[in-house]
């Protein structure tokens, strides 16, 4: 499900004319999957998932910036989820992790491009963080929310 939400997402063209500022649709299955499975399999999702997307669009920068901010949306997702009790929303979580995602790949492009003064872009992309991570946690809730209706058992609760 990743992967074809980040093909299809790759493919329209962008919702803002900030570069690199995306809806974050592929983030939705690795929320789906920490709230169903848990946080390994949530990172086997995330692994598959940007290392397809990178061998399929054959791009070795687009694979290592995908690559940090999954990981890095992942790690903080999986943090915040691990709190018990968790004050945290799967809407909150999505939002965690769209930032430290955008805040990840904004690290990794400096690291590529040895250029520090991309710091200045961060407040932006966090800015964009908030509404496309509450747009997924919102989506991840609804769709989790159904999913448990049509199971036999609920395999986690959803906030």
């Amino acid at each position: 499900m990743g992967l074809v939400l980040q093909l299809v997402e790759s493919s329209l063209p962008p919702l803002l004319p900030i570069p690199g500022a995306r809806l974050g649709l592929a983030n939705l299955a690795t929320v789906i999957a920490l709230f169903f499975l848990g946080p390994a399999e949530a990172l086997e999702v995330t692994l598959m998932r940007v290392l397809l997307g990178g061998l399929l669009r054959g791009s070795l920068v687009g694979l290592a910036l995908g690559m940090s901010g999954g990981l890095a949306a992942w790690a903080v997702m999986t943090a915040l989820y691990m709190l018990y009790p968790s004050p945290f929303s799967i809407t909150g979580l999505s939002i965690a992790g769209a930032a430290a995602h955008n805040a990840a790949q904004l690290g990794m492009a400096i690291l590529l491009v040895d250029f520090t003064g991309l710091w200045h872009y961060l407040p932006y992309l966090l800015l964009v963080a908030v509404p496309t991570g509450f747009f997924i946690g919102v989506t991840a809730r609804r769709l989790g929310q159904a999913l448990v209706r049509y199971t036999d058992e609920g395999y986690a609760e959803i906030g």
